[in-house]
């Protein structure tokens, strides 16, 4: 059997065992659906036209015009490439993925015991040009997205720290003008300390996202904290942030735990932030916080439209927003797309889990489960 029929026949098979591997690389990735199976089948059955080419042709890589782009359009191999950076895998674990297609393809053909010959030989020959090539379109691409995403980057935090800083020197202005009331001068002063706050919730996100990639994780530190007063504090800053929000809690059960207090009202903060952000106001913001025997489960929900399906997927990755924000006036000016990438990783350093659903009759829950460990 020829390879490129071999490869359509067996093609569930290939993919089933492409799929498994892709999950070695990032298990969370692929448990929340960003996997491979949206583009391998169109991939392999690029690859099979690819074999079946006739040749002579140029090599992979040495073809004019721009790699990713076949006709003009989009190869799968490139869409997959940037499916991969939004999914949060590495060159090294793309590169990775294709190098185990070629050898799985290639034991699974010689398991199946085909005749080896100079059409076999030279059909090799050809799938691993094929390889080549889409290996090289994911990687154009994928480097694309890195581009693109350090610019986008660069320009969210530029703009949103301008407003902050642009508040602060008005308002620095203002308090030199002679014959201020007091009143006027307290709420001045107010406006200047929330700027100021505002620009630091900015700094320590970009420091704790820094952290992460150089692979030092979030330092979190552990006492014994009543996880009812975090979420309490978390609520009433959120209250003033977003005056125009109704904002519930709800907690039962012992809710003493070991964990960092200070950086899981960071995670509290940054989830109300985003269900005041993105969520309608035909209902309250709620939070629940439930203390079970060994662990502790706390949900934030809000009502409104639903996440679309493409976006929850990826929600915990740097630089995703849930949707648009213009129906909000009242909302601090940080919006740098760290939040809940920030909250995932203080989460995960305590041994814990975060996950979002979504649907437009139960609204948007976020969901955090802590291993309570011991307390005194």
């Amino acid at each position: 059997m020829k390879l490129s029929m071999f490869i359509n026949d067996n093609m569930e098979r290939i993919v089933a065992e492409w799929e498994a591997f892709a999950h070695t690389l990032a298990p969370d990735a692929e448990k929340h659906g960003v996997g491979l199976r949206e583009h391998s089948r169109d991939i392999l059955h690029a690859i099979i036209a690819d074999i079946e080419k006739p040749r002579p042709r140029q090599l992979a890589g040495q073809g004019g015009g721009r790699a990713g782009l076949l006709d003009g359009h989009e190869t799968a191999a490139a869409a997959y490439g940037a499916m991969r950076h939004h999914a949060g895998f590495d060159l090294d674990q793309l590169s990775a993925e294709f190098l185990a297609l070629r050898a799985s393809v290639i034991r699974l053909w010689m398991e199946s015991g085909p005749e080896l010959d100079a059409m076999g030989f030279e059909q090799t020959l050809h799938f691993n040009d094929a390889i080549d090539r889409a290996l090289s379109e994911a990687l154009a691409r994928y480097a694309r997205e890195v581009e693109r995403s350090r610019d986008m980057f660069l320009a969210i935090l530029g703009h949103d720290l301008r407003t902050p800083l642009g508040a602060i020197i008005m308002t620095s202005q203002y308090l030199t003008t002679p014959g201020i009331p007091k009143q006027k001068q307290d709420e001045a002063v107010v406006r200047l300390g929330r700027s100021a706050a505002a620009m630091s919730a900015m700094i320590k996100d970009l420091l704790d996202f820094t952290r992460s990639r150089l692979g030092r994780g979030v330092q979190v530190s552990r006492s014994d904290t009543d996880v009812d007063k975090v979420c309490q504090a978390a609520l009433e800053e959120a209250r003033i942030a977003y005056p125009r929000h109704a904002m519930l809690v709800e907690c039962s059960g012992d809710l003493r735990a070991v964990v960092d207090g200070e950086r899981l009202r960071q995670v509290m903060a940054n989830l109300l932030s985003n269900a005041a952000r993105y969520g309608g106001r035909e209902a309250p913001i709620t939070v629940a916080a439930l203390g079970e025997h060994e662990r502790i489960v706390i949900e934030v929900r809000n009502r409104g439209p639903a996440i679309p399906q493409e976006v929850l997927r990826v929600i915990f990755n740097p630089l995703v927003h849930a949707g648009a924000d213009d129906d909000n006036q009242s909302m601090p000016p940080a919006n740098l797309g760290l939040g809940l990438f920030i909250a995932q990783e203080i989460v995960a350093a305590h041994g814990g889990d975060i996950t979002a659903a979504s649907t437009d009759a139960d609204g948007t829950v976020f969901r955090i489960v802590l291993p309570r460990t011991s307390v005194s």
